[in-house]
């Protein structure tokens, strides 16, 4: 029997399907090795992927997802396009497309081929950005995106009709440092340039002192304006020393005003506690009394022995220790004498206000005067410790202003506040002149308000008590704007 020599079937089958796969293999292999002139499939450089590409195919999409595209800034709802130009921002392609040469060129070709021909490349290390920019080229246009957008806050402004504050608007304000980091990461960033900046709220400011100094001026011009008198205020704001004069350094009459530095000359001439009896003049003194009989006799306590004249000369003399210049006492009370002395204030050429020859005194002074004792009832020194030593105590100074506290007549600067305010306070009138001088202790503060206004020949109550009135609430309302004491 003859065997047949030619292949069969399945010879020729596994025979094609070698060559084919050879023919497959061939081709792949062709193709990989074209392959193998662009980046490797997977390899991104600055987080952009770049496999399949060619060196400068890949230098245009990084220019074009970094150089080109702008980042998006927002202000609130504001949106901003930004070049990265405008940051002198710029991308050392060069170092980085080396990196990728190097990643392209380093891989095996078999294993590489491997990856190729099962759609599996295998792993590279990705390249990192490097770039720089300019930060203050980037904090100008920040700055400038600020510029446009922040709203300042509008300050309050007074409301001559009840003498108050009305608030100002709040505003906004972009922190530009603490916007840095989110503003830098998008610039940095190849998708999702997007970047939001932080804008602070800005709260209005209280009031400044000049706009409750346009209230006061503008009351006392229309009192001027009408009567041909002149009104003198000083304002002093007891925590941080702030003060506001108005006429403050015109001579005016003393009247019972000087009781306050009289009675501060009792303390200081006695040695111990005052009696039973020299309590008693001395809260009649500072309260409401229709007469002058118990100011008298202080004054003889001061000068330890029947001799008011001595006890006012004593009392003039303290004040010029304490720097008060412009205050002063030639005589007792209702005496007529017309002894004076020349002061800074009344030595002005055409002195309006024609005060007491025996008696006069200034707001600032009396102002000043009232701060001194504050502070040395508060403990914190000030010129009467230094003066006095330890003549005049810290209890001493707190009684006083105890006593002058129950001076309660329901008009003038307390008719400025609230009832409960505490106000501790003296005042007094003659025919052309009327004042009041006070510590208010209010909840925005404490604060001294000495106003004396003077209408030659003679100064209506109808007139002087609303008007007095009207200023201590305009600075009633400036130290308290939040919580104003409004008029009906």
């Amino acid at each position: 029997m003859n065997r047949r020599s030619s292949p069969g079937l399945g010879q020729w089958l596994t025979v094609s399907l070698m060559v084919a796969i050879a023919i497959f293999l061939l081709v792949k292999l062709y193709q990989y090795a074209g392959f193998r002139q662009y980046y490797p499939a997977g390899l991104s450089v600055a987080g952009v992927d770049v496999g399949g590409l060619t060196r400068n195919e890949a230098s245009e999409l990084l220019n074009n997802r970094y150089i080109e595209a702008p980042i998006v800034i927002f202000h609130q709802e504001e949106s901003f396009d930004v070049s990265p130009a405008q940051a002198n921002f710029t991308l050392d392609r060069e170092t980085m497309l080396s990196d990728a040469d190097f990643q392209r060129v380093q891989q095996d070709f078999w294993a590489g081929f491997w990856g190729f021909l099962w759609g599996r490349p295998i792993e590279v290390d990705p390249v990192p950005l490097a770039a720089t920019h300019d930060r203050e080229a980037l904090r100008d246009v920040l700055q400038n995106i600020a510029n446009l957008n922040d709203k300042p806050a509008q300050p309050p402004q007074p409301v001559p009709g009840n003498l108050s504050f009305q608030f100002g608007e709040p505003g906004t304000q972009t922190n530009i440092q603490a916007s840095f980091a989110d503003v830098e990461a998008a610039l940095y960033r190849p998708t999702s340039r997007e970047a939001h900046l932080i804008v602070e709220p800005l709260s209005p400011s209280r009031p400044e002192i000049n706009l409750l100094t346009r209230l006061i001026v503008n009351k006392l011009q229309d009192f001027e304006q009408l009567t041909g008198g002149i009104g003198s205020v000083f304002i002093l704001e007891l925590e941080t020393g702030e003060e506001r004069a108005i006429n403050a350094d015109i001579a005016m009459s003393g009247m019972d005003l000087l009781k306050i530095p009289l009675v501060l000359d009792v303390y200081q001439a006695l040695d111990g506690r005052p009696t039973l009896s020299q309590q008693k003049l001395i809260s009649d003194t500072l309260v409401v009394q229709p007469d002058h009989l118990s100011a008298n006799a202080l004054l003889n306590v001061i000068a330890g022995q029947d001799n008011p004249e001595l006890g006012a000369e004593l009392v003039t003399a303290s004040m010029r220790q304490l720097g008060l210049v412009n205050t002063f006492m030639t005589a007792p009370y209702d005496d007529d004498g017309r002894n004076t002395l020349e002061t800074p204030a009344n030595s002005i050429e055409e002195l309006a206000t024609n005060p007491t020859p025996q008696m006069q005194t200034t707001a600032e002074d009396m102002g000043t005067l009232l701060s001194m004792i504050y502070y040395c009832a508060e403990g914190q020194g000030g010129a009467i410790s230094a003066v006095y030593k330890d003549a005049v105590t810290q209890e001493e100074c707190q009684t006083l202003l105890n006593y002058m506290q129950k001076n309660r007549i329901g008009s003038l600067i307390e008719e400025g506040a609230p009832p409960e305010t505490a106000i501790a306070h003296r005042h007094g009138w003659i025919s052309d002149t009327h004042g009041d001088a006070a510590i208010v202790y209010s909840p925005g503060g404490a604060y001294v308000l000495v106003v004396i206004l003077y209408k030659p020949n003679w100064l209506e109550w109808e007139t002087s008590s609303p008007l007095i009135a009207d200023i201590s609430r305009a600075v009633y309302n400036y130290y308290n704007f939040d919580a104003p004491y409004l008029t009906n």
